[in-house]
């Protein structure tokens, strides 16, 4: 029981304070009872994510590599350079799996396809990989189906649980920091300014993206009015009721700046991609279906006749470049503003930093200071 409380408080920390690093040690683990035909699953080594991994992955028998991803969670380590086809391919090579299985058959997080080349990882240590679903909770399914995929499996789900803990993890520094702010001048400020940035988050993430356009400037409002009367209520006077309604509307700038950065349904807003669309050479395209494996928006079908694929729904695209960095013969790359062409080297070698920049990353996943252009 002592473990189980343990693990949850691990969880609710991690969950709150996701926005720094959490790593636990690289290497390998088991899980189960597993020999050498059993499925060898790789992962980064940010501690909730390998922890959550283990809990989805019970009552099958596994392998599990931890590769060196800085403490980051897959998704946001594989898009900024700190898991890349190195760090798999050294974790794979020094873990000591190779000589637990007899195969060379590995499973990458979907959502890893950003930064992990798959045939590369192939050509520089033999290992096949293939990329599974996106939510770990679907591995005992996959590895039922003999590795195969549903198209549930292949989509990033955005569902109350994932909005809960996305609230949690923006609410509990900024009510934190709001708190302290305020503490040495009005201590009687510091509970409910808290208590107004956590409402303001959940908020945020059960319901902005079914707010209408102009949806930042409605829900600033909102939380000014929300401000206005909380401060009216309490007896407030007018330094007061203008210091809530700034107050309000601070922290709306500050929640919405990046949402649709930190939620998995829409490109970052205020990056230079947002306006980017992603583009198929038609007479490249072979049907390999990298693509198609890799999107965690469902975005292309297969077609059979003649074999390729087509992107059938461009308005769900979050421009993360994964079918880029995956398509063997180049077929797919994205167009600027301006409609020129960036090449899909470049959306490899360079990887997006906080600030929405995309900086060089060196093999071994530290970033150096070259800004990507347009080519």
């Amino acid at each position: 029981m002592s473990l189980r409380w343990s693990d949850l408080w691990r969880d609710v920390a991690q969950t709150a304070l996701r926005l720094v690093p959490w790593p636990t040690e690289p290497g390998l683990r088991s899980v189960g009872d597993p020999g050498p035909e059993s499925p060898v699953v790789v992962t980064g080594n940010y501690d909730l994510t390998v922890r959550r991994l283990v809990r989805a992955l019970r009552g099958v028998d596994a392998w599990i590599v931890v590769a060196a991803s800085g403490g980051i969670n897959v998704w946001c380590a594989a898009s900024g350079g700190h898991l890349t086809t190195h760090q798999v391919v050294a974790a794979l090579k020094t873990c000591g799996v190779e000589e637990r299985v007899r195969h060379r058959r590995a499973v990458l997080p979907q959502l890893a396809a950003t930064g992990v080349i798959g045939r590369d990882v192939s050509r520089r240590c033999g290992w096949k990989v293939r990329f599974g679903p996106a939510r770990a909770d679907d591995l005992p399914e996959y590895f039922a189906n003999r590795d195969q995929k549903t198209d549930a499996m292949r989509r990033v789900r955005f569902g109350v649980v994932e909005r809960l803990e996305m609230a949690c993890t923006w609410a509990a520094p900024t009510a934190f920091l709001l708190a302290a702010a305020a503490a040495p001048f009005r201590p009687g400020w510091s509970i409910p300014l808290a208590g107004g940035a956590t409402a303001l988050s959940v908020a945020l993430f059960l319901g902005y993206d079914r707010i209408p356009a102009p949806r930042r400037t409605l829900f600033a409002a909102g939380a000014a009015i929300l401000a206005a009367v909380c401060v009216t209520l309490a007896g407030g006077g007018a330094p007061a009721l203008a210091t809530g309604v700034a107050a309000g509307l601070v922290l709306a700038a500050v929640l919405t700046y990046d949402y649709s950065g930190t939620t998995p349904i829409e490109g970052g807003s205020h990056f230079e991609e947002r306006r980017w669309r992603i583009v198929l050479d038609p007479e490249r395209c072979d049907g390999v279906f990298s693509c198609w494996e890799v999107c965690p928006e469902a975005c292309f079908e297969k077609r059979q006749d003649p074999r390729r694929v087509e992107i059938a729904y461009h308005e769900r695209c979050v421009r993360c470049g994964a079918c880029v960095v995956q398509c063997p013969k180049d077929a797919l790359s994205f167009n600027d503003a301006d409609g020129r062409r960036i090449e899909p080297d470049v959306i490899r070698r360079f990887k997006l930093n906080l600030l929405g920049k995309r900086v060089v990353a060196s093999p071994q996943g530290k970033q150096g200071q070259e800004e990507a252009g347009t080519r």
